[in-house]
């Protein structure tokens, strides 16, 4: 079963975009094809794979406004089995145009239909614009990156809504939704656990894997490639290995459950 998973914040700074390359990375690590769909105008998911902006002809917006198919936009990356769906700056105003046509939210699945990946991971823009809800409508799977930080459930409750709103009664949340806690510092004991309250009403879509506080995880985004292939022993990798694990068990069973 092909899985879409969608890496959803509409706060900025909370590794969102270092978690999509890093789990599309780690998926393909296992021998699986995986499309990584920048879906930001900034473009970071794309940058962060070794593809800059100026190089390619064609990006995701393209294929939302309908002038190029998926294929004809994906390029490969230098992590065999990733593949990324590039984006541009130009996204921004094909998001605006999106705005005025019908059935514009699922523009972005029926892009996606019939393809050959085993998984399909979306970088989302950190709003709850047109192009997230495209993203939301189009996922099997939602991941929320969530930093261990005094503001990092700022609009937390509207995020919630959106995907209940979009989800609608497609299943329990438990099925299809789980929160990623980032940066995280066991020394920081008192952060940790007021974070830890106010997730309280979530405790059960909370990854057990969490994703350390790591230098590294950093220096890989400047060099432009997954901590993989950037420092494979330290701590970010490892996180990110767990979390792919992780997931792969989760849906599993999942998978299990409903046969």
């Amino acid at each position: 079963m092909k899985h879409l998973i969608a890496v959803i914040n509409q706060k900025g700074g909370v590794g969102k975009t270092t978690t999509s390359i890093n789990f599309a990375a780690g998926l393909a690590l296992r021998g699986d094809r995986v499309l990584l769909v920048d879906l930001d105008p900034q473009a970071h998911s794309t940058i962060g794979v070794g593809i800059e902006p100026g190089s390619f002809q064609a990006s995701i917006g393209d294929v939302l406004a309908k002038k190029k198919t998926i294929q004809e936009i994906v390029l490969p990356t230098n992590v065999d089995g990733l593949f990324i769906a590039p984006a541009h700056i130009r996204l921004d105003k094909i998001e605006q145009q999106l705005n005025t046509e019908f059935f514009r939210e699922s523009f972005l699945k029926r892009a996606l239909a019939g393809l050959g990946y085993d998984h399909i991971v979306i970088d989302c823009r950190p709003t709850l614009g047109t192009l997230t809800i495209n993203a939301l409508y189009a996922s099997s799977f939602i991941v929320v990156p969530c930093e261990m930080g005094r503001y990092a459930l700022d609009g937390f409750a509207d995020l919630m809504e959106t995907i209940e709103h979009v989800k609608g009664n497609n299943g329990p949340k438990e099925g299809f939704i789980r929160i990623l806690l980032t940066k995280y510092d066991s020394r920081n004991k008192v952060s940790n656990d007021w974070v830890f309250q106010q997730l309280e009403p979530y405790k059960s879509l909370i990854f057990q894997t969490s994703i350390r506080r790591n230098e590294a995880l950093n220096q890989a985004q400047m060099a432009q490639e997954p901590i993989f292939s950037f420092k494979s022993d330290c701590s970010g990798a490892q996180d990110y290995k767990a979390l792919v694990e992780e997931f792969s068990n989760l849906w599993q069973n999942q998978t299990s459950e409903k046969n």
